[in-house]
């Protein structure tokens, strides 16, 4: 997407001098693989915490999930069957997945609040496509609830990046070195969300 003023001319001078970076994304871009939808039956693998679970679909009547072991258990109602089925499934296990986000992040910012000496105003959960977090110029802090499928060590990261934003509202090199005292690894960690970014989704 380009601003309306700007002219065919200048769109394919800015192409020309960014040949060599897109060409190299286009090589990484066919290098991801791209996982295949989740069809939501049993036996199927779910992430939480960095950890692998298995997907058992049981029926009955107090619908919902539950972590037990290994095992990502789902309970739906026998009346619902085919694609109802599926849809209800997809709905009770991200249901879950963000009411396990919202408990480990509020634990998080306000562990990491006190130790940055910082105070943020609110949190909220989103399914942003191409963000892990934000903070905007109130403080507000925003997650994206997928996060909360890669490991301990990694939503750390994304919540020290948000807050160390209201100490430093840019990516200055000031802003990663208050990121370095309290993630000395935040470059593997960060790394680590580049390359797992469509497995989260």
């Amino acid at each position: 997407r380009v601003p309306q003023k700007v002219t065919d001319e200048w769109i394919l001078e800015i192409l020309q001098m960014k040949r060599s970076w897109i060409s190299k994304k286009v090589v990484q871009l066919k290098e991801v693989k791209i996982p295949k939808p989740k069809e939501f039956v049993s036996g199927e693998v779910f992430l939480f915490i960095g950890q692998n679970y298995l997907l058992k679909i049981q029926e009955g009547y107090q619908v919902g999930v539950e972590l037990s072991d290994r095992y990502l258990i789902t309970t739906v109602r026998p009346s619902d069957t085919g694609e109802k089925r599926k849809e209800k499934i997809q709905k009770y296990l991200q249901y879950w997945y963000r009411s396990r986000a919202r408990e480990r992040l509020l634990e998080k910012v306000e562990r990491y609040s006190k130790l940055i000496g910082v105070s943020s105003k609110g949190l909220r959960l989103g399914s942003f496509k191409s963000k892990w977090g934000s903070c905007d110029s109130r403080s507000k802090l925003a997650f994206n609830w997928n996060l909360i499928k890669a490991p301990h060590a990694v939503i750390d990261y994304v919540v020290i990046h948000e807050l160390c934003h209201i100490l430093q509202p840019n990516h200055s090199k000031f802003f990663w070195q208050e990121v370095e005292k309290y993630d000395p690894a935040y470059k593997e960690h960060r790394a680590w969300l580049k390359k797992m970014a469509i497995e989260l989704q």
